[in-house]
């Protein structure tokens, strides 16, 4: 996919908007139920996205979940009892097969008390939207639907970030390569060393945002530990080698994406590359500990930098000394992401480390 003009946002999402209006069919009382358990009920968008992702057999498998004859097991199963299946009226292969597809399909995952369904709307969004081998059965409405979900994708702001966001920048690696302080969970390179299992996955929030202008590739999302072990089982992604991620990340330098984590200290789920036209977490994420300065007399104002920041954190200024504008970085508005540093032609841009490791938290539960 060929990067492309930027569109309005508002534009794309009314047309969208329209899109998904034209299905005028009815909806099952049971997926209102089960919108309600993840907080959704009221969402007409959420019961439709139920209705795309389980048949009413399936439905009526999720609405029963967590199985309560269910007896002890050992650590995280998808097992159901005998006694669950009858109390349904079905045949226990037949409630297993059911099972193992949403699973697959990322709406039940495995626990101590058996199958359950997504306990919130982030794991549901990352399990259903990030599995290709359903979109068949799934259509093209459901990514639409997410789509509308997630409302116009436009340039994040400063007032979007939060102060406990869930999602946090990850400085690209070449642009804090050889400076002083870095610490481990901020080294892609040493991150992914150290990882058993890496696994290649298809970014969700682009498969949600089928409008998107970006052109970055759609197998985007680089998952290791319990969460790639958990994709590959599923069949949703492929397993990696260190050198491969490293050369990905690299070809991700080029489309200038934003890397995303989840905001702790441990990175042990996922390292993202964003594009605010389609991805959720870069529109909250935390900033990293740095700032992008510029050496203004490197600067030669060629607008590389202006277009590749996504948070129009990069103005210009009239230098007196130069006798002309050259570029400046409004540091409140900067994530501290590196793209701006990677993209520059003329070296002129650096990151500055300007927060302490307490700015990254210890430990935090996305899910």
């Amino acid at each position: 996919m060929k990067k492309g003009k930027e569109k309005d946002a508002t534009q794309v999402f009314k047309e969208l908007e329209e899109r998904v209006k034209r299905d005028k069919s009815p909806i099952d009382p049971i997926y209102k139920e089960l919108a309600a358990k993840i907080g959704m009920g009221d969402s007409e968008i959420m019961q439709r996205i139920f209705a795309r992702l389980a048949n009413l057999e399936e439905a009526r498998i999720l609405q029963a979940l967590p199985d309560p004859d269910l007896g002890p097991v050992q650590g995280r199963t998808l097992e159901v009892s005998e006694k669950f299946a009858q109390k349904l009226n079905m045949d226990k292969k037949t409630v297993d097969k059911h099972i193992r597809e949403l699973y697959e399909k990322g709406v039940v995952f495995p626990t101590k008390k058996g199958p359950s369904l997504a306990r919130t709307i982030l794991q549901l969004h990352d399990g259903a939207l990030g599995n290709p081998k359903y979109d068949k059965a799934v259509g093209k409405e459901f990514f639409d639907l997410w789509g509308v979900f997630e409302g116009p994708m436009r340039k994040p702001a400063p007032q979007d970030l939060h102060g406990s966001s869930e999602f946090r920048v990850m400085p690209r690696w070449k642009s804090i390569e050889g400076i002083p302080g870095v610490l481990p969970y901020e080294n892609a390179r040493e991150i992914l060393k150290a990882q058993d299992t890496i696994v290649l996955l298809h970014c969700g929030c682009k498969r949600s945002h089928q409008d998107r202008w970006c052109g970055t590739p759609v197998e985007s999302c680089i998952t290791v530990g319990r969460t790639a072990q958990y994709n590959l089982d599923r069949g949703a992604g492929r397993k990696i080698t260190y050198e491969q991620a490293l050369e990905i990340m690299d070809r991700f330098d080029e489309y200038g994406a934003v890397n995303t984590t989840v905001n702790q200290k441990d990175v042990g789920q996922l390292i993202c590359n964003c594009h605010y036209c389609c991805c959720l977490a870069i529109r909250t994420a935390a900033k990293s500990r740095f700032v992008a300065v510029v050496d203004t007399e490197k600067c030669r104002l060629c607008n590389t930098c202006i277009e590749a920041c996504q948070f129009d954190a990069i103005n210009t200024r009239f230098y007196p000394e130069f006798g002309e504008e050259r570029t400046v970085t409004d540091e409140d508005a900067c994530r501290g992401c590196g793209v701006c540093v990677v993209k520059c032609p003329n070296q002129a841009r650096t990151m500055k480390l300007v927060r302490p490791p307490e700015h990254i938290p210890e430990s935090l539960s996305i899910y």
